[in-house]
């Protein structure tokens, strides 16, 4: 909360050259992410054996629709079989549906009522499907890995860099059709700085989507939260 000095309302952090960032993310921002979340995972639990994409999307649908969401800044995307190794905003949910041994990878971008915008992705392992659960695993683990250490301000390219080494190091192929692994996201727009890709040298600050979709033994799977890149750290909201 601001401070009273002298009658003048000031930061409550002490000034420092640079950009004037938060030291944390917005409440309205960490209330929308948590939105995003709770639909991904109603999502992930309408992920039956026999659902299509389309029943997918009417369960996040309705999460949204029950937390008083009313607006998405994009479609919610989501893939199951062959169209989770193309699962992007173009591409919206078809009647596919899930057999079983299979994946479904459900992103959810919700409008808050007071304006905030969010982005999260979750996939659900169907069955018996040890390539998918192997490389899910394995992508979180290295996603923690490389975010743990994040320092805000580095440049877009430089994060992309470190987490695709680490992804080929361990067999993955990035699928991402733009090339990036996220975004800059911020309350009334998304990509306002652009992608998280290997020509991308913006520092980062403020809000951003780190989402690496990549396969590996022919499953794809994707990880993706928000972080806030404040004046001292990197926060996962």
């Amino acid at each position: 909360m601001p401070k009273l000095s002298d009658g003048s309302i000031v930061p409550p952090w002490t000034y420092r050259p640079g950009p004037d960032v938060s030291p944390a993310p917005p409440l309205g921002l960490v209330a929308a992410q948590e939105i995003a979340r709770h639909a991904a995972q109603a999502g992930c639990a309408a992920a039956v054996v026999g659902a299509t994409e389309i029943d997918i999307l009417h369960a996040v649908s309705r999460a949204l629709d029950a937390q008083g969401v009313k607006d998405v800044w994009t479609i919610t995307n989501v893939g199951v079989g062959a169209n989770a190794h193309t699962c992007f905003p173009t591409q919206g949910p078809s009647d596919l549906a899930l057999t079983e041994t299979d994946l479904a990878m459900i992103d959810v971008h919700p409008i808050t009522a007071d304006g905030f915008w969010s982005d999260c992705t979750r996939c659900a392992v169907v069955g018996d499907n040890k390539a998918a659960q192997s490389g899910l695993d394995d992508l979180t683990a290295i996603y923690r890995e490389v975010m743990s250490v994040a320092r805000p301000g580095v440049p877009a390219c430089e994060l992309f860099g470190t987490m695709n080494s680490k992804m080929v190091s361990e067999g993955f192929v990035l699928l991402d059709t733009l090339a990036n692994i996220g975004h800059s996201l911020s309350a009334g727009s998304a990509y306002l700085n652009e992608f998280i890709d290997a020509n991308n040298a913006t520092p980062m600050w403020g809000a951003w989507a780190v989402e690496p979709f990549a396969a590996r033994d022919g499953a794809a799977v994707k990880v993706e939260d928000l972080f806030w890149f404040g004046r001292e750290d990197c926060i996962l909201i």
